[in-house]
């Protein structure tokens, strides 16, 4: 008993507000896992969508949602982060019940873009509310344990949807709406119960860095976010890019797959939180950047040599290839996290945040499109391309991500110095 206590204990942060947000993360995804386990069927069987109109639905949502990142992060400052958190939270719970009452594609298209839009305001003000509750050298390490939930949550609710896609009826496919709706209120009830941040003074003229810009005009902060998008393309590679290459260019079963993604989750709930040591500073965070595009590069290169062996030495390779996939997935998430939080400004941290999703939601939106064809067509060759695509853009994230903290450093000295 004690050492299932002790093990569980090991993937939670501390006790107190930090293991609540953790909590809220495990819970949400617990509802997510259930729902998208069974979504495709869903839209198509009960919705009676076809497979286009979904995919012009989905990719619409996308595009609209990253666009209100920014202001929601700015809502946030402005009024407090848990508060807005917690409002996106209930629209979430009420556009995902809006789906049992969807009944052709553009009732489908409102929900889907009021939950991408709900979605994509929460991100920033969550990350922000995660600031205000964690001392800063432990944020990248929340961060990790916050990641480790949701890889945990969203298995959970992929083995509980096995049921309802079992049953392959109306009543089983609204169960997982209604569930993930569920899991909302529950995520509420521990909002709710977690300290206010509150709307933050506006800071002093002594305390306010001199010349730092609006997180929409600091473009080496958004550039360093696209390039924290390209490195996150590595998640394309793992649901869209091996399943098609092992399907049509390699000897591999198909039910590789299925053991790829376990493999994936199991090196994440293990790992994450220790690849991310070492990311709690500018400097450290853009040398996991760096090692990151290493780590993909040689992932592609492995991959590319899968086509054409035996079953065998491919499904070997092909683990190697993932492991190596989900180590550049560690230290880039790793990497994501301690530059934005490192460079973000502290008196508008909404707001810079939110501009971090943006560029990176923007950088990746074409991540599905590169894959699919370089996979598709290019054969090894487009795998190598790929990683070479990853490796730059890890190696030009340590230079650029010194100039800023520079910068902001200077900002801060120029800041505090007597006029």
């Amino acid at each position: 008993m004690s050492s299932t206590s002790s093990g569980v204990a090991a993937l939670l942060p501390p006790r107190g507000p930090l293991r609540a947000y953790a909590l809220t993360t495990l819970v949400d995804w617990i509802g997510n896992g259930l729902f998208h386990t069974g979504a495709a069927l869903f839209f198509t069987r009960v919705v009676g969508l076809g497979a286009t109109q979904v995919g012009l639905g989905l990719t619409i949502a996308a595009l609209l949602g990253p666009a209100v990142a920014v202001p929601a992060g700015r809502l946030g400052d402005r009024f407090g982060h848990r508060r807005v958190y917690l409002a996106t939270v209930v629209v979430r719970a009420v556009a995902f019940a809006g789906y049992l009452l969807v009944n052709g594609f553009a009732a489908f298209l409102a929900v889907v873009c009021a939950i991408a839009l709900a979605e994509s305001a929460s991100r920033p003000v969550r990350s922000a509310y995660l600031a205000r509750i964690a001392d800063a050298s432990a944020l990248v390490e929340v961060s990790a344990y916050t990641r480790v939930m949701l890889n945990i949550g969203f298995s959970l609710g992929s083995l509980g949807a096995g049921a309802a896609l079992a049953a392959d009826s109306r009543t089983g496919y609204a169960a997982l709406v209604l569930g993930n709706c569920l899991s909302y209120a529950i995520v509420a009830a521990i909002v709710v119960r977690m300290p206010d941040d509150g709307p933050r003074a506006a800071p002093e003229a002594a305390d306010r860095p001199v010349g730092r810009r609006g997180a929409l005009r600091d473009r080496r902060f958004l550039a360093l976010a696209a390039l924290s998008g390209l490195l996150y393309i590595n998640a394309d590679i793992l649901n869209l890019g091996l399943p098609l290459w092992i399907s049509s260019r390699t000897h591999a079963p198909t039910w590789t797959v299925a053991v790829l993604m376990l493999l994936n989750t199991a090196l994440v709930i293990l790992l994450q939180v220790r690849a991310a040591r070492g990311s709690d500073t500018v400097a450290g965070a853009a040398v996991a950047g760096r090692r990151a595009g290493w780590a993909l590069l040689a992932a592609c290169a492995v991959t590319a040599t899968t086509a054409a062996l035996p079953p065998v030495p491919a499904v070997l390779l092909l683990a190697v290839g993932v492991a190596l996939l989900t180590a550049g997935e560690l230290l880039s998430s790793a990497s994501g996290w301690g530059i934005s939080y490192g460079l973000a400004d502290p008196h508008r941290q909404g707001e810079f945040l939110g501009a971090w999703s943006l560029g990176s939601d923007l950088a990746r939106a074409g991540g599905p499109l590169l894959v699919a064809a370089l996979v598709t067509h290019g054969g090894a060759p487009g795998w190598l391309l790929l990683g070479t695509l990853f490796l730059a853009a890890g190696t030009v994230t340590v230079p650029l991500a010194g100039r800023g903290a520079v910068d902001v450093d200077r900002g801060k000295v120029t800041a505090g110095s007597p006029g």
